[in-house]
């Protein structure tokens, strides 16, 4: 494919639904050639045929092996669960660091760089503030869909110990950059999305006004609606927790963007 063919696909209208897409769109997916725009683009990748490709750049045989077992077995799997399952696949050839890792960290594939993300929450021995260090570029990544697998990466780590992780996420919400000051909301959501639960922050949110009280009157909508979302949560199991929390930061704050969150937060009640 010519680089003006790849000028052209980067630069088109993001599909609205899946049979909108192209078969050059498709096929440029599957081969790493671009990113997903969008969440329809995303579910669409050809995830075997793109970590085929990837098996080659690494020239691995027993990757090869594990890709050709995740072929027989995955490839029904839905979007998220296959991406998991081929990052699994993927973590006994790539180490924390290595020129693969770094491979896959740089990739033009939103995806490939999504098995990167993965791969951190994969890696066995290390403490969760060191995976937070290797974690940070993802959680900063410019497609929307990486930053999504940042935080689900992690999350496992967040059920096994969310007072710990919640110290260790506390510096985050200070970051001069919106996307890590979401992500120590987003991770630390009692309930979240596409992810188990929390049940420490399900059965006593208390704890996440560490993470929630320095963001609730964010700059960035971006920021303040995670916020928001997180109390959401909150009240499906705490209604008057959320309610008390809402009060006391609208009688502190009449800022506008306090009020936005209290307004997003309290929507369910």
């Amino acid at each position: 494919m010519s680089p003006i063919d790849l000028i052209a696909l980067n630069a088109r209208k993001p599909a609205c639904r899946g049979s909108e897409l192209s078969h050059e769109v498709r096929e440029a997916l599957a081969s790493g050639l671009i990113e997903s725009k969008n969440l329809i683009e995303w579910l669409n990748v050809d995830r075997i045929r793109l970590v085929v490709s990837i098996a080659k750049e690494i020239n691995d045989e027993a990757l090869s092996s594990r890709i050709a077992d995740a072929k027989e077995s995955d490839e029904k799997l839905a979007a998220l669960k296959l991406s998991v399952k081929l990052a699994r696949a993927l973590s006994p050839s790539i180490k924390l660091g290595d020129a693969n890792f770094q491979r896959l960290a740089s990739h033009t594939s939103d995806v490939a760089r999504e098995w990167a993300a993965l791969l951190v929450g994969l890696q066995q021995g290390i403490s969760f503030a060191k995976k937070l260090a290797w974690i940070k570029p993802f959680a900063d990544d410019s497609n929307p869909g990486v930053r999504e697998l940042a935080w689900i990466s992690l999350r496992a780590d967040v059920i096994r110990d969310p007072i710990a992780a919640i110290k260790n996420l506390i510096p985050w919400t200070g970051s001069r950059t919106h996307t890590i000051r979401r992500y120590a909301s987003e991770i630390t959501r009692p309930r979240g999305v596409w992810a188990p639960h929390i049940p420490l922050l399900k059965a006593d949110p208390q704890p996440g006004l560490a993470i929630l009280e320095p963001l609730l009157a964010d700059e960035s909508k971006y920021v303040r609606n995670s916020v928001a979302n997180w109390l959401n949560d909150a009240g499906k199991t705490h209604p008057d927790w959320v309610r008390s929390i809402t009060k006391r930061w609208t009688e502190a704050s009449t800022c506008k963007e306090t009020v936005a969150i209290v307004k997003r937060a309290t929507r369910n009640l």
